[in-house]
C-alpha cells in the first residue's frame, strides 16, 4: 500500500526573539499557521531504499532522509521505503519545508510500519530532526515557544483570511541569521498581542493593524536579515511598495500580507507577478485531528 501525502508550508504570523541561551541557540515566541502550499510525498513500504525529487534538487541536510535515521534508530530495525517527494515549497524561504516534509514522513511511516507511535513520541523524534517538525505533525494555528518545538494549540485563524505568499529569489540560511542576532535589538513582542485576539475572538483587529507601527504581524528577524542581505533588503523596499504591510516568515526569504478580500488578493498577486517575483495565494490549513 502506498501513501501520498500533501507537506503544508506554514508563515510565522509573529517571531518574536525573547532570549539566547548560553549555548548560543535563541528562544522565541511565535504564532505559525500551515497554509495550502504545500510539496507532495509519495511513500511506499518496499525491500530497498529509494528517494526521489521531483522538482529542485534539495541542497544541504535532507531532512527527510535524517527522520528515517532517526525514526529507524528509535525502533531499532530497518525501514525500507521508496519515496517520491514533489517540491513546490521554495527552499530557504522560511516556509517550513523540509521539516513538513520530514513531518508528513514520519506520519506516513507510522501509518505503513503499522508502529503505533503517538503523535507525542513522533514529536519527540522530530524534535530531533529540526525544531519546527513537531508543529507539522499537527499543523494548523499554535503558538510556538523555547526553541519551537514547545507548542500550545491556539484557536484558528478566521477561514476567510487569505495569505499572499511572495517569495524574491534569495536562499536565507537560518543559522546565518541567527548567529548575527544579539542583545542589541528591540523586541517587537507581538506575539501576545495576536494570541490575546485570537482567543478573544477579535483576530480581525490584527487586520486593521497592517502597516502601523504597532502592526499585530511582525518579526524580529526582519532587520537582521535584510542588514545580511543587501539584495532582499532592495526587494523588499521595492515590494512594500507594492503591498504595504508585508511581514518575512521565519527567518526569510518569504514575505506574506493577509487578506479578507479574494479579490484584492488575486489583484496583488498580479501586481506582484508582473514584478518579477514568485508568488502564491493560500488560506489557512487547519490542525490534523
Amino acid at each position: 500500500m502506498a501513501l501520498i501525502l500533501p507537506a503544508y508550508a506554514k508563515l510565522n504570523l509573529t517571531l518574536d526573539v525573547v532570549a539566547r541561551r548560553p549555548n548560543g541557540y535563541h528562544e522565541i515566541d511565535s504564532v505559525m499557521q500551515t497554509i495550502s502550499l504545500h510539496d507532495l510525498l509519495y511513500i511506499d513500504r518496499t525491500d530497498c531504499r529509494v528517494f526521489d525529487v521531483i522538482g529542485p534538487a534539495i541542497e544541504g541536510e535532507n531532512l527527510v532522509l535524517k527522520a528515517a535515521r532517526e525514526l529507524e534508530g528509535r525502533m531499532s530495525r530497518q525501514l525500507p521505503f521508496t519515496i517520491r517527494l514533489f517540491k513546490r515549497i521554495p527552499m530557504g524561504a522560511g516556509l517550513g519545508g523540509g521539516s513538513s516534509d520530514a513531518a508528513s514522513f514520519l506520519r506516513a511511516a507510522n501509518q505503513l510500519y503499522n508502529l503505533r507511535l503517538t503523535i507525542d513520541e513522533l514529536a519527540e523524534i522530530g524534535t530531533e530532526v529540526g525544531h519546527d517538525v513537531p508543529f507539522f505533525l499537527r499543523g494548523g494555528t499554535a503558538r510556538a515557544t523555547g526553541l519551537g518545538s514547545t507548542l500550545s494549540p491556539l484557536p484558528p485563524a478566521p477561514s476567510d483570511w487569505i495569505y499572499l505568499v511572495v517569495c524574491p529569489p534569495i536562499q536565507v540560511p537560518t543559522r546565518t541569521v541567527y548567529m548575527a542576532v544579539d542583545g542589541g535589538y528591540q523586541s517587537g513582542r507581538r506575539t501576545s498581542a495576536l494570541v490575546a485576539m485570537l482567543a478573544q475572538g477579535s483576530p480581525h483587529r490584527a487586520l486593521s493593524q497592517r502597516g502601523r507601527d504597532n502592526a499585530a504581524f511582525g518579526n524580529d528577524l526582519e532587520p537582521v536579515t535584510q542588514s545580511l542581505f543587501p539584495g532582499y533588503a532592495a526587494a523588499v523596499g521595492g515590494l512594500q511598495v507594492i503591498i504595504p504591510g508585508l511581514s518575512m516568515s521565519g527567518s526569510g526569504a518569504a514575505l506574506f500580507s493577509v487578506f479578507q478580500n479574494a479579490g484584492e488578493a488575486s489583484a496583488a498577486l498580479l501586481d506582484v507577478q508582473s514584478a518579477g517575483y514568485p508568488a502564491w495565494v493560500t488560506h489557512s490549513v487547519p490542525a490534523i485531528a
